[in-house]
């Protein structure tokens, strides 16, 4: 006779799986509703460093349409893109994106060491104390250009760090 208190745990474990796969972490509804996407703060940038210069912000979508980021251009870089750092297994690596979802009520925080863009080859007027535009794309709004100041690493690192005390 086969115990079946051993077969609850993976039976339970598959029918998770299967909820979570079928949910679809990401997926939006570009059909219904209006979106209206703003930025919530400021857009910064890193001064370069290896030909390459993170962009971080903040963006809400407070109407009753989800959209999604497709795109982000500039005139001081060769491109940009849409970047998440990953771990695996210890280990930390960027995945680029195609797009990022924006479910209608949603705000998305990009940062140093998760979502963020990725300006590829800035050119010589990217520099600490400077402002650029970017303009970002969307599958459903306008696209919108804000205005993005250049800092030090460390310092738009830790203006994108969680304040524990609003968490509480």
């Amino acid at each position: 006779m086969r115990s079946t208190s051993r077969r609850r745990p993976l039976v339970a474990l598959l029918a998770v799986g299967l909820v979570l796969a079928a949910c679809g972490g990401d997926d939006v509804d570009l059909d219904a509703g209006t979106p209206d996407v703003q930025l919530v703060g400021p857009a910064q940038a890193t001064a370069p460093v290896a030909g390459a210069s993170i962009l971080v912000f903040e963006l809400a979508n407070t109407g009753d349409g989800d959209d999604q980021l497709t795109a982000a251009t500039t005139d001081v870089a060769l491109g940009i893109e849409i970047h998440e750092t990953r771990l695996d297994d210890g280990r930390a690596s960027m995945v680029e994106l195609e797009e990022v979802a924006l479910p209608a009520g949603s705000t998305i925080r990009s940062r140093s060491g998760g979502l963020h863009l990725m300006m590829i080859v800035p050119d010589d007027s990217v520099v600490v104390g400077t402002t650029f535009e970017m303009t970002l794309e969307f599958a459903r709004s306008a696209p919108m250009t804000v205005d993005v100041l250049v800092g030090d690493l460390s310092d738009v690192a830790e203006s994108t760090f969680d304040d524990p005390e609003e968490e509480s």
